[in-house]
């Protein structure tokens, strides 16, 4: 049942503002599901139109009225006045909710609660009948409420999850990924095409998620060491070479390129053919030519020092030895697979090799997805988790962004969906984060984190974001295209849980 708490007492294109008596406050309110206080802050509300529909707000601040504000002032029961912001029309005989306003309520109509039928309709406006729907939560207001997303458009367009390091952001990507699963089994495969997921986990936290999971399949599951997979230099580019050992100095590129040539026997640098990644540094040092005593040229030698020692670097990094220079499975195998599959790549690196990784990885599902013949075939999810550490945006790591921005930017055309997991939401390739569509933000208490989500949403979202440094663990804030409208929602636990929990100094035995 609804109850009236107020009447509209102000008018402006952004918001509504209501008025009331504070002791509405001490009116708990049965739901069904608990106690709730009526008209408290982030409470949503609904105002009745002339055409029998009902306009939808949120309260989302509130103070004491004065005499300054013209407005009649009772000391013995005080006047409250709460902003509105309106988010979507409901219409109670079709019980649906619509985002956006087409008419606004009038001065004086009256200020209702909204009944759980409504929120119902509100959260889940997006959800449509017969059609796969995600679980991802509880509303943190109405416990019993439960929070859906269609993954066509929370995938589809993309998603990132932001959270500070505690805060449940890993517990998401998890309650996530077997929420798909999930759906998937119920759906029995029969409305969806084939999904291969493709998870880099930079901290080794996934690899048990699916463990006893009766909706994957033994032979669906992959899990990889960097060390067993091939990634081979023969696939790189001249350019590509040259971005990787940090060298564009017109003085050293003839030499690089005379030994590429050499090693691969052929004029054409870009043409894949291996050869032993350490010799390439003996090669160039062979293209320096002779003085007249035999000897190479000192000054020549000098200014090839640099990249000499880079490849040095990579040739003495065991991690670098353990994929680059030997023959074993490649992100093809797993791409050109017919069914269903979740790769685990536990890549546990230094964050330039990472980088370099993540960049060959995303190369792979580019040129795989772009051939027509395999845009129909199946869908790819890449899970990017730590993605601050490998698509930042620092300007020397532009071709390390360069194949992760054209997937978010053409990746829906032909199947390929991004979920981006960062506790430094401001430090990733903005041209990624512009491109998520929808958004799953945990607790943030970094000032220019905060600023940052603030200019990438919608101006009625902003409001919203204050409260983002006082959520509590695996609470969140929902916003964007697969939700009806930004809200508050706890997010469904994971089971099993991945391996983020933070270390104890103490414990008790």
């Amino acid at each position: 049942m609804a109850f009236k708490i107020g009447e509209v007492y102000r008018i402006s294109n952004r918001y509504l503002e209501i008025i009331h008596n504070k002791d509405i406050f001490s009116k708990p309110v049965s739901s069904g599901n608990g106690l709730h206080i009526i008209g408290m802050l982030n409470s949503y509300v609904s105002i009745p139109l002339y055409n029998s529909q009902c306009a939808i707000g949120v309260i989302f601040e509130q103070f004491e009225a004065s005499k300054e504000r013209e407005i009649l002032f009772d000391p013995k029961n005080e006047t409250i006045i709460s902003k509105i912001r309106l988010i979507g029309t409901y219409n109670p005989i079709s019980n649906k909710f619509k985002r956006g306003i087409d008419y606004f309520p009038t001065l004086d109509s009256e200020v209702l609660t909204v009944e759980e039928k409504e929120l119902g309709a509100i959260y889940n406006s997006t959800i449509r009948p017969n059609e796969p729907s995600l679980e991802l939560g509880n509303d943190i207001y109405f416990n019993d409420l439960k929070i859906f997303a269609d993954p066509n458009i929370l995938f589809g367009k993309h998603l990132a999850v932001f959270g500070n390091t505690g805060s449940g952001k890993s517990c998401t990507v998890t309650s996530i990924l077997q929420g798909v699963y999930l759906e998937k089994n119920r759906l029995n495969n029969t409305k969806s095409k084939a999904l291969k997921t493709i998870i880099i986990d930079s901290n080794e936290e996934y690899s048990e998620i699916f463990n006893d999971s009766d909706n994957i399949k033994p032979d669906w599951l992959l899990l990889k060491d960097f060390s067993d997979l091939e990634l081979s230099h023969k696939d790189l580019s001249f350019y590509e070479l040259t971005q990787l050992l940090k060298e564009e100095s017109p003085n050293v590129i003839p030499y690089l390129k005379s030994a590429v040539k050499k090693l691969k026997k052929t004029e054409n640098v870009d043409e894949k053919i291996y050869y032993e990644f350490s010799e390439l540094q003996i090669e160039i040092e062979n293209a320096v030519p002779l003085d007249n005593r035999g000897n190479r040229d000192n000054f020549t030698i000098g200014f090839l020092k640099h990249i000499i020692m880079r490849i040095n670097h990579f040739c003495s990094d065991q991690r670098f030895n353990a994929v680059f220079n030997k023959t074993g499975n490649t992100i093809e195998d797993f791409l050109n697979s017919d069914k269903e599959q979740v790769l685990i790549l536990s890549l546990k690196v230094a964050n330039d090799i990472l980088a370099l990784f993540v960049y060959m990885i995303s190369k792979s599902i580019f040129n795989y997805k772009t051939k027509y013949a395999n845009r129909e075939k199946d869908n790819i999810l890449l899970v990017l988790e730590e993605a601050h550490r490998y698509i930042s945006t620092d300007s020397t790591d532009q071709m390390n962004n360069y194949y992760i921005e054209k997937l978010a930017r053409e990746g829906r055309k032909f199947g390929v969906n991004l979920m981006v997991s960062t506790q430094r939401p401001s430090e990733v390739s903005h041209t990624v984060i512009s491109q998520c569509n929808s958004l799953i933000v945990h607790k943030i208490t970094n000032n220019r984190d905060l600023d940052f989500i603030r200019n990438t949403i919608e101006y009625d979202d902003k409001s919203q974001i204050d409260l983002l440094t006082s959520l509590k663990q695996q609470q969140a804030l929902v916003l964007g295209e697969a939700f009806a409208f930004s809200s508050l929602i706890k997010i469904a636990e994971a089971k099993p849980l991945p391996h983020s929990e933070t270390p104890r100094i103490f414990k008790k035995e």
